[in-house]
């Protein structure tokens, strides 16, 4: 699952949680404290945002971050394993330039 996948999916539940609360982006934006425009485009998952934003979100929604999280793929496992290998060797690189 891909950074935007990932967007796109919370989008798809925030939106679905603020139409579920009967708001509208603008109310939304305006309990959050962002631009009517930002929701817009946290909803459509074009827009990576932080998470005091996301928890800000959810409290208005009314629904826990978990929910809003449940469902997505845990990472893949040997692309874990793969990445540290790969910040091994770049350590181990590293210390035998600095020496």
């Amino acid at each position: 699952m891909t950074d935007r996948d990932i967007l796109q999916l919370l989008g798809q539940r925030i939106r679905a949680a603020r139409l579920k609360a009967n708001m509208t982006q603008e109310c939304l934006a305006e309990l959050v404290g962002v631009h009517w425009k930002t929701v817009g485009c946290i909803e459509q998952g074009r827009y990576p945002f932080a998470v005091t934003t996301f928890t800000r979100l959810a409290r208005q929604l009314e629904t826990s971050p978990n929910r809003l999280l449940e469902g997505l793929a845990a990472p893949d496992p040997q692309q874990s394993e793969r990445g540290k290998k790969a910040l091994a060797r770049k350590r181990k690189r590293r210390l035998t330039v600095s020496n």
